[in-house]
């Protein structure tokens, strides 16, 4: 399914494309042609790469169907990022193949292009082209889309901040699919009071089932935090959190690992959050050894 939108590709990227990979472009004498060609994958040939990486990914972007672009580059994140802080022509190459797929109707392409400008750190940061193509993914079906506008909300990337908004798309989120992610943002949501009355035992809860929801060290890195801040903080035993230093030390821990997994695949904007893990790990460790505090497991 080709998209007529903004975001799509063009002739003159396809162009680009191949000279960036060093394959070679098929001309057609008109657009039609060029669209014809697009649509049956017969735009560029050749084996011929000058750098391994740009050929590889314009390869992935033109052979590939559905979400298998944004797959790849996920898979091959960490690789991507690390050449792309320092060779532009990459940044340039990720950023058509991702057009390349929106052609082709991914909603996985339209959310991780919307990434790219929300986060700013490898194109210029742009929260409106952001917001458009999360809400492109969101209609297409990308779940994640529909979380992703919850934070546009919820931070007020787009204008004043909107909690209702923000709350009704995590809401979403969280019911079209099991999703840790929704269900802590959930979380923050009621333990911060934003779009519902505050509610910290609910937000606790949220944030427990979020923990049992993560598969891996990245998934639990973010409940994981919010639990063993709630555990080491007395403010919280009025809402029924028990203190629990052990197993707040044990869960600061995890976050850290996570966090720094995150970090080394180019999300540096967990650096703060990783000092205070890293903080926490202290604080407990201080509170274990006081007298006046629940050590937790005995």
């Amino acid at each position: 399914m080709k998209i007529d939108n903004t975001y799509g590709i063009t002739k003159n990227d396809v162009m680009r494309m191949a000279e960036l990979s060093g394959m070679e472009f098929v001309e057609h004498e008109d657009e039609e042609g060029f669209d014809k060609a697009f649509a049956d994958g017969d735009v560029v040939y050749g084996s011929g790469f000058v750098k391994r990486l740009l050929g590889e990914m314009a390869e992935v972007a033109f052979s590939a169907e559905g979400d298998q672009f944004a797959e790849y580059v996920y898979n091959n994140r960490s690789e991507i990022y690390d050449v792309a802080v320092q060779a532009p022509e990459v940044v340039e190459m990720l950023v058509l193949g991702y057009k390349v797929g929106i052609s082709n109707g991914s909603s996985g392409c339209m959310n991780d292009l919307g990434a790219l400008y929300y986060m700013g750190s490898l194109i210029g940061r742009d929260f409106n082209k952001a917001a458009e193509l999360f809400e492109m993914a969101a209609n297409a079906g990308c779940y994640q889309g529909v979380i992703n506008l919850g934070y546009i909300y919820e931070y007020g990337r787009i204008g004043e901040p909107d909690f209702e908004k923000a709350y009704r798309w995590y809401s979403l989120a969280a019911a079209l699919l099991p999703s840790y992610e929704a269900v802590y943002k959930l979380g923050d949501m009621f333990e911060r009071g934003r779009g519902v009355p505050r509610d910290r035992k609910k937000a606790y809860r949220l944030y427990e089932r979020s923990l049992n929801m993560a598969c891996g060290d990245v998934e639990r890195a973010q409940p994981a935090f919010r639990i063993a801040s709630m555990l080491i903080n007395p403010e919280d035993s009025d809402c029924g959190v028990q203190p629990d230093a052990l197993r707040a030390l044990s869960l600061f821990q995890q976050a850290e690992i996570g966090l720094r997994k995150d970090i080394a695949n180019g999300q540096l904007y967990y650096v703060n959050r990783l000092r205070e893990a890293i903080a926490g790990q202290e604080k407990a460790r201080n509170l274990l050894e006081a007298d006046d505090f629940t050590a937790g497991a005995k």
